[in-house]
């Protein structure tokens, strides 16, 4: 520092204001040199950081461990499996909430709702694979159904949400707006995303019935009865079958397809409908069910099930079996049986109850042992001593058989219910 003083006062002229004016333009410019300076070595500092950050993200990509990579990815996963189970969550509360306006009378608010959720679904369920078929089934059994009998060899993949539930609400939504042609294209719509939804094939045959579309109202039967998979489903078919003709003012093909229909499910509401007719015409009381069957068939109405859907059935009773799922196999004969009468389904069944029994068996030995073996008192012990040692004392250490049935829902029917 002193000496760098003693250069500077070697420079002064004598001169007092010259030489203070050229210390101040010397101190001026020194000023400058070090700012520039300065700002020259930030910048070479940050050059200097960014090469060594790259070269350090190289190091630790080149390093990372594959476990690493697929914990990453298995993270992320499950984030998006949680975000996709609270979007349907969402959803389907949605839906719901449709329902509630519609019942309180609120249509407008309902009408609003819906067309947004639509426009959010569809966008969602946009699907350009033609090796996939996307539906929104309705339990396993349907998507199994649909695999074997209506994909054509497609993979089958459910939808994130019920869409054919959204379009058969929306189309309750939009008949209380009296736009009838709007409803028919939703339920159209329900029926593209769920193949076998009941619910929309049942409220078209309403709406051509209304419309006294009566040749359109009978083939939408058809079409209903053809993915008729149980007793109770086949038995609705020709009580609506029946409705439709005794409007037409042909009593004797209603009282022969209430016939077939009780055949299917001895339903009290079916046998009350046999008897009024039988009051009003008492020549039909004397039909047998050959007759019926005739009769039926002149009509062109089928009156068995679809061959398809049972051949559907067998392939997913072998699978069950095959993967250890006694009770939905022994489920699926009994619904088979309901609908076909195959005498041979007798054997199979009762092998399927006897395998179940000794499951049941095994199960049931297998927890009595456990809770002994949990219950049982633990064995005295001694501790073990060398030759050379003392002799010590050692201290004393102190299911039920269930075959499961799927019982089918009986539904009470009405001409409103058949309408």
């Amino acid at each position: 520092m002193e000496e760098k003083i003693n250069i500077i006062k070697t420079n002064l002229t004598g001169d007092y204001e010259q030489d203070l004016q050229n210390l101040y333009t010397l101190a001026q410019n020194k000023q400058r040199e070090l700012e520039d300076g300065i700002e020259t070595l930030n910048a070479i500092n940050s050059v200097i950081e960014e090469l060594e950050n790259t070269k350090t993200n190289e190091v630790v990509e080149d390093d990372v461990d594959e476990n690493n990579e697929e914990n990453i990815e298995e993270s992320l996963e499950e984030t998006s499996d949680s975000l996709d189970v609270q979007k349907q969550e969402q959803i389907n509360s949605m839906i719901s909430e449709l329902t509630q306006d519609l019942q309180n009378g609120d249509i407008d608010e309902a009408l609003t709702g819906a067309e947004g959720i639509i426009a959010e679904v569809e966008e969602l369920s946009k699907n350009d694979d033609d090796t996939k078929l996307y539906c929104s089934c309705s339990s396993d059994f349907e998507k199994s159904l649909m695999e074997y009998v209506f994909a054509d060899g497609k993979e089958v993949v459910d939808t994130p949400y019920s869409n054919d539930v959204l379009y058969t609400v929306y189309s309750d939504i939009l008949l209380a707006k009296k736009r009838n042609k709007a409803a028919m294209d939703a339920l159209d719509r329900a029926i593209y995303w769920n193949f076998l939804n009941r619910e929309a094939r049942s409220k078209k045959i309403d709406l051509y019935y209304q419309r006294k579309e009566i040749v359109k109202c009978l083939d939408a039967i058809k079409k209903l009865q053809s993915i008729s998979y149980t007793a109770h489903d086949l038995s609705e078919c020709y009580n609506k079958y029946a409705y439709v003709f005794e409007s037409l003012k042909d009593p004797k093909s209603a009282y022969a397809l209430y016939i077939v229909s009780y055949y299917y499910l001895n339903d009290e509401n079916v046998l009350a409908e046999l008897n009024r007719l039988a009051e009003q015409t008492p020549e039909l009381a004397d039909m047998t069910f050959d007759e019926a069957v005739q009769l039926a068939k002149d009509n062109e109405v089928n009156v068995n099930p679809n061959n398809r859907i049972i051949g559907a059935y067998r392939n997913i009773i072998r699978d069950c079996i095959e993967n250890g799922n006694i009770d939905a196999a022994i489920t699926l004969v009994e619904n088979d049986y309901a609908i076909t009468r195959d005498e041979g389904l007798n054997d199979v069944y009762a092998q399927l109850v006897n395998l179940k029994e000794q499951q049941d068996a095994v199960k049931e030995e297998l927890e009595e042992n456990t809770e002994t073996i949990e219950e049982k008192p633990k064995k005295a012990t001694k501790k073990a001593t060398s030759k050379t040692t003392k002799k010590t004392t050692t201290k004393k250490t102190t299911t039920k058989k269930a075959t499961t049935t799927k019982k089918t829902a009986t539904k009470k029917t009405t001409k409103k219910d058949k309408e």
